[in-house]
């Protein structure tokens, strides 16, 4: 390893103790309680969002072809529009974090 990779290896490790240590600092705060939400938590809640419209979308249609009574066909297809309408969503948001993870792996050090 030369002196000149040490010295940029040792700015990073400088950098990500910068960070760790205001991490705290920089957090998302929940509306509800205040208290700090992660960023993992936060991707996570929202695809289980995205997941439990799918379920609820794909149990009101089933249900609807059962002829279960107090179902219209158009509280299905509300259903159905927001589940496919949450899912593009997420796709463009992981599509966005792809391409912010490329640019950010391509920068030169």
């Amino acid at each position: 390893m030369s002196i000149q990779s040490m010295g940029v290896l040792e700015q990073i490790q400088l950098q990500a103790n910068k960070i760790a240590a205001t991490g705290n600092n920089l957090s998302i705060h929940d509306t509800k309680g205040n208290e700090p939400v992660s960023f993992s938590n936060l991707l996570i809640n929202s695809l289980n969002n995205i997941d439990q419209l799918r379920t609820n979308a794909k149990n009101m249609s089933e249900n609807y072809v059962a002829g279960m009574p107090g179902i219209g066909l158009n509280d299905v297809m509300v259903n159905m529009q927001k589940s496919s309408i949450a899912l593009n969503l997420g796709i463009q948001v992981r599509n966005k974090l792809v391409t912010a993870y490329q640019e950010v792996m391509n920068m030169p050090v």
